[in-house]
């Protein structure tokens, strides 16, 4: 199954905000991320 994992960061009544989303497939093995730009740098 591969799933859309979304997400809306802003201020509640705000008019500014950003999507997140992440691309993940899910097997009997495991969860593995999809979507090939992190949202963050791990170093």
């Amino acid at each position: 199954v591969v799933l859309s994992v979304e997400s809306y960061v802003g201020a509640e009544g705000g008019s500014q905000g950003v999507k997140l989303e992440q691309m993940v497939r899910v097997t009997s093995g495991g969860v593995e991320a999809l979507s090939s730009y992190p949202f963050w740098d791990p170093s």
